[in-house]
């Protein structure tokens, strides 16, 4: 029996020990080689809606025109160097108009030589616009009158030689609303022949002009003459007068209601040639602004 006892006494702890080592059962090659615990799906980040469906936070052109609004409704012009005309209805968020809910026509009035003249705006489906063909513009005033969803829609824009692509973007290495300018007085930047001009549209309808040199210093207005028209409803083109005590140009226009403005700068250097320049102004947050209350817009 003692005999007996003593074979299963040393038997059980062979047993214990076979059973650790049995091949396949390394535990710390297991440990090694065991695959990762599956991390947790990445949590994807909620989509900002605010600035594709806020209204009228959105004035970019999405044909190489300019931008206009009234009430809750935006056209963007383009006049081709050609004098095609196309018209592009979108909403308050800018969603497309079908070009057959709006109707209307567009005057042509050159500021030289040239007759007066109205074109019908047909439907273009195939561009989704109201189009027409005019003469090469030359420095006229189109006056657009529109019916878009049965909202009026009237307002004019002085065009230059070469269409609305002559003012509807800042040069390639100045892009309109680029913070490579600086905004010296808080206003908005572009490119002029031999150096920068600065404009600065108020809520209160004020309109300030600086000539700035190459490295956006001031430099003087002296002799410089310009107007501006901003392209809102009932605007008209405003000669801006020269402040010699404070070396700028000054006009002003009834007071703004938009939150966004576009404008355009028909400016002569001293000495030097007609430009026109696009100026898109952002008044969010200026005394008497919407309801957005955004601030830090001024140089875009």
């Amino acid at each position: 029996m003692r005999q007996i006892l003593l074979s299963l006494l040393v038997s059980i702890p062979l047993v214990a020990c076979s059973n650790k080592e049995t091949p396949g059962h390394d535990h710390e090659k297991a440990a090694s080689t065991q695959a990762p615990a599956a991390a947790p799906p990445p949590t994807k980040a909620p989509h900002d809606h605010a600035a594709s469906t806020r209204p009228h936070a959105d004035h970019n052109a999405r044909h190489g025109g300019l931008v206009t609004m009234e009430g809750d409704n935006h056209v963007e012009v383009v006049i081709g160097a050609d004098g095609a005309i196309d018209l592009y209805a979108s909403d308050a968020v800018r969603t497309p108009i079908p070009p057959k809910d709006v109707t209307g026509t567009i005057t042509i009035e050159p500021k030289g030589k040239g007759e007066k003249q109205t074109l019908t705006l047909a439907p273009n489906e195939a561009k989704g616009s109201l189009s027409a063909k005019g003469p090469a513009p030359d420095n006229a005033d189109y006056t657009w009158d529109l019916k878009v969803r049965s909202a009026p829609m009237k307002m004019t824009l002085t065009v230059p030689a070469g269409g609305t692509a002559a003012f509807a973007d800042a040069p390639a290495d100045h892009p309109a609303g680029d913070h490579a300018h600086g905004s010296p007085h808080g206003g908005v930047v572009q490119s002029l022949a031999g150096g920068h001009v600065e404009v600065k549209l108020e809520k209160t309808g004020d309109i300030t002009v600086w000539m700035l040199d190459t490295a956006e210093k001031p430099r003087s207005a002296k002799g410089v003459t310009a107007s501006l028209r901003p392209v809102v409803a009932g605007a008209k083109e405003v000669a801006l007068a020269y402040d010699e005590k404070a070396d700028v140009l000054r006009g002003k226009i009834d007071p703004i209601k938009q939150d966004h403005v576009d404008g355009v700068l028909s400016i002569t250097p001293a000495g030097g040639t007609a430009t026109s320049l696009r100026f898109a102004f952002h008044l969010e947050g200026h005394p008497g602004a919407g309801h957005d209350g955004h601030t830090g817009h001024e140089g875009h």
